[in-house]
């Protein structure tokens, strides 16, 4: 059996990805191997970011269309990221850590990044949904997960049951 040298972890700050992060922590301890934590960030949320920053400075709300320099909001991404990586593994201890931001759509990233950076184990953190959504997300999800170019752990939230997929 070949051994697992990195870990991948999408994230995107919920509880589930944390539950995530946890579980991908402790295995990359028990493994020895280096935990790879991505979060896929959006241009769109540039722009609903400079709107919350003019809200809360008072400045007055402009219909025309604005957007934050897409490096500052990357760099705010990473620093969020980095705060959501210390509040989630409290003592990483043995393992190493290694974060990235991305831009851009979140299902490509992930499979972009599995294969450049040779990811042994892909670990997702997957949430309870209702029945509809669930099974329009299903397709997709299954669809991304076969191209990818190593194993999937699906970790469900602590203290819920899987997801009925059928």
């Amino acid at each position: 059996m070949n051994r697992v040298r990195k870990i991948l972890i999408p994230v995107n700050f919920s509880d589930d990805s944390a539950n995530g992060l946890q579980y991908a922590a402790s295995l990359a301890e028990e493994t020895q191997a280096e935990l790879v934590v991505l979060h896929v960030t959006q241009k769109e949320e540039a722009r609903s970011f400079l709107n919350f920053l003019a809200v809360m400075e008072g400045w007055p709300m402009i219909n025309t269309p604005t957007a934050i320099p897409v490096d500052r909001l990357v760099r705010e991404k990473a620093l969020d990221l980095y705060r959501f990586i210390e509040k989630v593994i409290r003592n990483p201890g043995r393992v190493k850590i290694r974060r990235k931001v991305a831009l851009g759509h979140e299902e490509e990233k992930i499979l972009g990044v599995a294969h450049e950076e040779n990811i042994d184990l892909v670990v997702l953190g997957i949430q309870k949904q209702s029945f509809f959504p669930n099974l329009v997300a299903r397709a997709k999800f299954l669809k991304m997960i076969s191209r990818l170019p190593c194993p999937v752990v699906l970790k469900p939230a602590f203290g819920k049951a899987w997801p009925n997929l059928t």
